[in-house]
């Protein structure tokens, strides 16, 4: 269960430092010693505490500052360290609302917990411009960008996954996994087109858990996707127990790419999943069927 973070948990887990810092405790004797710390349950302190990685329990049992407490416990200013105390809070749990970190201040005040609006205000940095409150937000943004390119970077690589199992399947050869070596080909996996057909084919691999997600084409997957003589773009749908596919041929999906106009030039695009929702279909159905019609010739 993720910790719950408030001003008056923030101040517990501070409180509890210093304690820690004038006795030496053991877990047991904290407990049974004192029933709250700052006016919050000892146990519940001693939890966030421990893992927030403030603290540790050493071999001989006693209670002790780990190098993140330390650092906690030895900042001036209580605003510099209920800052300390968020960042490490989201570097722990990765809560939802941190994803408006990346669209600014006024998005996180507005969809965070009252907790945790309140700790930001203590804080010093629900408003002002101060280098060390623009530090802050960039940091928080930081590990936002971070967090979501990790999940991103997950969901796609569970598609290429499945790309994988599916052309190993639909082609009797052992596809190659490119994008693990080098993620410059513009695109993921490299097969070939049929059981007798052993003309090299390109893949790029574009995923979403989301029923009304977008896929990213880059202007260098979307030059790869033309140079190659067979090329195919797989889509999964991975919000469903059972994986969706759509196998999508190069002029297809140049019904929804643009084209530069005088001197400019796009670089990137999005096109939403459900322009193909009619090309879906369960894997089992596309491994059975191999629609000849969905393949380049």
């Amino acid at each position: 269960m993720t910790a719950v973070l408030s001003p008056g948990m923030a101040q517990a887990g501070l409180a509890l430092l210093e304690i820690l810092e004038r006795q030496t405790l053991t877990t047991a004797a904290l407990v049974e010693g004192l029933r709250d710390v700052g006016g919050m349950q000892v146990g519940d302190v001693l939890a966030f505490s421990q893992a927030l990685d403030w603290l540790a329990v050493g071999e001989d049992g006693i209670l002790a500052a780990t190098a993140g407490g330390r650092r906690l416990a030895g900042l001036q200013g209580y605003g510099a360290a209920l800052r300390q105390i968020v960042e490490d809070y989201v570097a722990r749990f990765s809560p939802g609302w941190l994803q408006n970190a990346t669209y600014g201040r006024a998005r996180v005040l507005a969809f965070s917990p009252p907790g945790v609006r309140q700790v930001l205000v203590e804080a010093g940095v629900a408003k002002g411009a101060e280098p060390e409150v623009v530090e802050f937000w960039d940091r928080l943004a930081g590990l936002a960008r971070g967090i979501r390119a990790d999940r991103l970077l997950g969901i796609g690589r569970e598609g290429e996954r499945l790309s994988l199992a599916y052309e190993a399947a639909r082609t009797g050869a052992e596809p190659r996994w490119v994008s693990i070596d080098s993620n410059q080909d513009g695109y993921d996996v490299l097969s070939v087109c049929a059981v007798d057909d052993r003309t090299p084919l390109s893949v790029e691999v574009k995923a979403s858990q989301r029923g009304d997600g977008f896929l990213h084409l880059t202007r260098n997957e979307w030059d790869q996707a033309l140079d190659s003589r067979a090329h195919v773009f797989h889509l999964w749908k991975l919000q469903v127990d059972q994986p969706l596919l759509a196998v999508v041929t190069v002029s297809e999906m140049a019904e929804h790419v643009p084209s530069d106009v005088g001197s400019g030039e796009w670089q990137e695009l999005r096109v939403p999943f459900s322009s193909f929702n009619g090309a879906f279909g369960g894997v089992e159905l596309l491994l059975g069927s191999r629609p000849a019609d969905r393949m380049p010739s």
